[in-house]
């Protein structure tokens, strides 16, 4: 997904440019900008159902200041959403990457959502 953050107005914009479809456990990532003072940007993995994969793991890179970052999200068996927030990611454009955790803990380096 590459996501670009755009305030116009006062109103937060999040514009996705592309998507792909997932045959892997994560079946779609989400994020939301919460607080542009902040940067506060929740992250949200959808699995498939049945999924046995433990955790999500998102990647993004700010691709003006190359400025890049990493996060896990735990995942209770069952679910099928899970979220994180976090802050510092401010304004400007970012490509960001979904991989899903196996059951095992091996990371499937294959985007699942991009």
């Amino acid at each position: 997904v590459i996501i670009v953050l755009m305030f116009e107005s006062g109103l937060e914009v999040v514009s996705m440019i592309q998507k792909n479809i997932s045959t892997f456990d994560v079946q779609r990532g989400d994020v939301v900008v919460q607080d542009s003072t902040t940067g506060r940007v929740c992250f949200t993995c959808i699995f498939i159902e049945g999924s046995q994969s433990l955790r999500c793991s998102i990647e993004y890179l700010c691709t003006r200041t190359e400025y890049n970052g990493q996060l896990n999200i735990n995942r209770p068996l069952g679910s099928q959403n899970v979220t994180k927030c976090i802050d510092g990611i401010y304004t400007s454009d970012y490509n960001i990457s979904f991989y899903d955790i196996e059951h095992d803990g091996v990371i499937n380096y294959q985007p699942a959502y991009q």
